[in-house]
């Protein structure tokens, strides 16, 4: 090691700081951060490097006592399938062919050190840094997949470098100035977190913005909004995604008691050589089976966390193509580890080195999971029974001039927003994207009151109340973009159920694909001949149950009030209460983390009584959750 930090050269004339250089790199580094490259052009790499230098700048200001020793490790998973203007930033930013050499896993890795304002330099960003980072560059020969980008960093760097904190961000991904000090300190607050997600969303649309662009925003609202607070107050969060995430390196690579055992990162690297159909989905998203093996890693009750306050902003796919083969990797690999989850549960609650609690909690999440699948199942049969009902309401309507002016209104809507489903180019694309908003609040505003107008309160309550605490729990807890994401709400809750409808059915369609296939590599020619069928298999298996459940409910439904289904539709009732459960557990979890903020005694005392209950019955939103939330 001492080897290494002699041969680090210096971007400036330090003079006498060899010595400092020496013992810093003894010592190890605080930050390592992967960012692995596949194709993506220089003004994505710019835009994401930049912000995190200046991140990791901001954080060293933050404590200027404190030394702050970081460093950015590229990987570049393929020469002849990189950018070629990204590969000459590397030699004219002296990061490619310089410092040391050393090998990893079959490849060279350079590592130097650098003044960031040089780096920023290079790239042509002008900005006020200081200080200086380690750069650590690895040209890979040729694609090997991100998954052997990430073996190459936790296998053949991390020891290396020592770090107490590694990082993985993909390019595109741009972080807020205080993400990583904010991150550092999450961590270092909590020593049972072994990883921890960041909130990370698409940009914020403007006012031209196409509907895929809207949708895509509003997606990533509602999951940050709802569905990770419930996962967190589940007890697991099944994602940490790679976008922008934290894992704490003594966690992932400590070895068990045990001489057999394996370690986190072991057994989640074993998807280099996954031969098994459902392992090969699994690894479709990388990140949430690392997930699983730290929250199933023995001897230690490791949680996942989420700190909200260390904002980040990826880009969104440009087209509705790329957005199908993104979400067809997600979608596959989320139901594929479920099923591989569910399958561990059994031997989860016979092991000895977990406690009651440990056992309490994962089942707790596994129901969790459970629910929000037979909500992706059941969710086409839903729509097709809404779409009849909505054709018997039309055809045998008591209230036509009602009736009538609420379809056409929604189908002005729909128009409208196929006409701006990507972002237009048109001269009038701001005027049409105003008219679909317009035209989207008003049917829902329609809707909302033909409910209220034609059903018993109760049942009408209960059909809104999704809508309704949806909409509260964004207001809440997006106190920054309130007004960009309710305002856009309105055509997200249009939209939503026949985009992911066409989501979904791609994803089942093709269970069989296991290739990347969002930016690139959408052949999987490669595999042979046997291998293709045992996937195809799995993909009909899969495809063919959840057909078979909705055509069963699609059945039911239509014979459980005559030919044309009503509101009193089983179906569609079960399908509410779902949704219902989904958005009120958010609701709950968001309304006890927000009574610790408030200032009147007698509420201040209730918040303090619900915390207090909530630590005794083990239940409940974690302390740290809550804390991330009033802090933001």
């Amino acid at each position: 090691m001492h080897d290494l930090a002699l041969a680090l050269p210096s971007s400036t004339d330090h003079g006498a700081a060899a010595c400092d250089e020496e013992a810093a790199t003894a010592r190890g580094f605080e930050n390592a951060v992967c960012m692995t490259i596949y194709n993506e052009s220089l003004v994505l790499l710019r835009s994401s490097l930049s912000a995190l230098i200046a991140s990791i700048d901001a954080a060293r200001r933050e404590m200027p006592t404190r030394e702050t020793r970081s460093c950015i490790v590229i990987i570049v998973d393929g020469e002849d399938r990189a950018d070629a203007e990204v590969l000459r930033f590397f030699q004219r930013a002296g990061l490619a062919d310089t410092g040391f050499a050393f090998p990893a896993l079959g490849e060279t890795v350079h590592l130097s050190r650098h003044c960031a304002a040089a780096i920023m330099a290079a790239l042509g960003v002008h900005g006020e840094v200081t200080g200086e980072l380690h750069f650590a560059l690895c040209v890979k020969a040729c694609n090997r997949g991100k998954l052997h980008s990430h073996a190459l960093f936790f296998r053949g760097i991390c020891p290396v470098l020592r770090p107490e904190l590694c990082y993985q961000i993909d390019v595109g991904t741009v972080v807020e100035a205080g993400a990583v000090d904010r991150l550092v300190a999450f961590m270092k607050d909590r020593p049972n977190v072994a990883a921890a997600a960041s909130r990370i969303l698409t940009p914020t649309p403007g006012n031209a913005a196409g509907t895929l662009s809207v949708w895509q925003y509003m997606d990533f609202v509602s999951q940050k909004a709802v569905m990770w607070p419930t996962e967190l107050a589940s007890g697991y969060l099944s994602v940490i995604p790679g976008q922008f995430c934290v894992f704490r390196w003594s966690a992932v690579s400590a070895r068990p008691s045990d001489d057999g055992g394996e370690r986190p990162l072991d057994t989640y690297l074993r998807g280099l050589s996954a031969v098994a159909p459902l392992e090969r989905v699994m690894f479709l998203a990388e990140d949430r089976v690392f997930g699983n093996e730290i929250v199933l890693a023995r001897d230690k009750s490791w949680r996942i966390g989420y700190c909200p306050t260390a904002e980040a902003t990826t880009d969104a796919c440009d087209t509705f193509q790329e957005l199908l083969r993104q979400r067809r990797r997600w979608q596959n690999s989320a139901l594929a580890v479920r099923l591989w989850l569910w399958g561990r549960w059994p031997s989860y609650l016979l092991r000895q080195d977990k406690s009651l609690f440990d056992k309490a909690r994962f089942t707790t999440a596994m129901l969790w999971q459970g629910l929000l699948t037979a909500c992706e199942v059941i969710s086409p049969a839903f729509l097709l029974l809404l779409v009849c009902a909505g054709i018997g309401v039309l055809l045998h309507s008591k209230h036509p001039a009602l009736t009538g002016t609420t379809g056409s209104a929604l189908g002005t809507t729909a128009a409208l927003a196929w006409l701006t489903l990507r972002d237009p180019s048109s001269r009038w694309r701001s005027a049409l994207c105003l008219a679909r908003d317009m035209a989207a609040a008003l049917t829902v505003g329609l809707l909302a009151g033909c409910t209220l107008y034609l059903l018993p309160p109760l049942q009408a309550g209960l059909l809104l109340a999704p809508a309704v605490i949806m909409a509260a729990v964004i207001a809440v807890s997006f106190p920054g973009q309130r007004w960009s994401a309710l305002s856009r709400l309105p055509l997200y809750l249009l939209a939503d159920r026949l985009i992911s409808l066409a989501l979904y059915g791609y994803a089942l369609a093709n269970v069989h694909n296991v290739t990347w296939g969002t930016k690139g590599l959408i052949s999987n020619r490669g595999d042979a001949e046997a291998e293709q069928r045992r996937m195809r298999r799995l993909r009909d298996a899969t495809a063919g149950s959840i057909l078979g459940i909705d055509a069963a409910l699609v059945f039911a439904g239509l014979n459980y009030s005559g030919r044309w289904i009503t509101s009193a539709s089983c179906v569609v009732e079960l399908f509410t209460f779902l949704c219902l459960a989904v958005v009120s557990n958010a609701a709950v979890v968001w309304l006890v983390s927000a009574c610790g903020s408030l200032h009147f005694p007698r509420l201040a005392a209730l918040a303090s009584f619900l915390r207090k209950g909530a630590a005794a019955s083990r239940a409940a939103i974690p302390v740290a959750f809550a804390q991330a939330t009033r802090a933001g």
